[in-house]
């Protein structure tokens, strides 16, 4: 039996999704894999020229010459393409290692996905820069977390960027993969499975709070004026 991967249908219906990989091949997922990695590159790429996320930056390197600005803001979008690849790449085949690991479905499988996954994520990032570019203006938090309430009672910045973290988006992760792994698994599905998958999410924001947390405003300053 052969079906036809559409990423909407699998976004809204992930036990549907389960359901026809195990009644046959499913074509077209390719050519999504291809659309989702392209649409976020335009989307990094996006983000760098309007200056998200490069704002420490950009009066360091206005202090040197034109010609130093315009060579650092092409290898800063190089980065922003390379680094949205391994953006990507990652919540795409990294996280679907992982979860193979966790539950009882082979590799393949939880590309499908992970591909969800990796576009809510993208989707995400887009409403988070499509609000700032709107008010002219970006922020440490997203205003789809609970960062905005975070730095109104907390003072220790790495709190503020792992709450941060915990977005609406990151429990509609945890429910899309959920509803993937119990219509996958059956009876068979491992009781803590959920708690593995919110505890999976509670991991990553840690690790993206502590990158967080580096200061890379001083490493600019040491490696464009002081040196290192």
């Amino acid at each position: 039996m052969y079906s036809t991967y559409s990423y909407w249908r699998s976004l809204v219906y992930p036990d549907r999704l389960a359901g026809e990989l195990g009644q046959g091949t499913m074509n077209g997922f390719k050519r999504r894999v291809f659309a989702v990695f392209i649409l976020g590159i335009i989307l990094f790429v996006l983000r760098d020229m309007w200056g998200m996320n490069t704002e420490t930056m950009t009066y360091i390197l206005a202090n040197g010459t034109v010609d130093d600005y315009t060579i650092s803001r092409y290898v800063a979008l190089i980065g922003s393409v390379l680094w949205s690849i391994l953006y990507m790449a990652f919540h795409f085949w990294g996280v679907a290692w992982i979860l193979s690991m966790i539950t009882n479905i082979s590799f393949k499988p939880l590309l499908k996905l992970q591909l969800v996954v990796t576009g809510l994520l993208l989707i995400e990032k887009a409403i988070n820069f499509l609000i700032f570019a709107l008010a002219g203006k970006t922020a440490s938090v997203s205003i789809l977390s609970f960062g905005p309430l975070a730095m109104t009672f907390l003072e220790n910045w790495y709190l503020i960027y792992f709450v941060n973290q915990l977005t609406i988006f990151a429990a509609l992760i945890v429910a899309v993969q959920y509803r993937f792994i119990r219509f996958y698994e059956g009876d068979e599905i491992r009781k803590d499975v959920i708690w593995l998958l919110i505890a999976l999410q509670i991991i990553f924001a840690l690790i993206t709070a502590a990158v967080g947390f580096v200061p890379m405003e001083k490493l600019l300053n040491l490696l464009m004026i002081g040196g290192l």
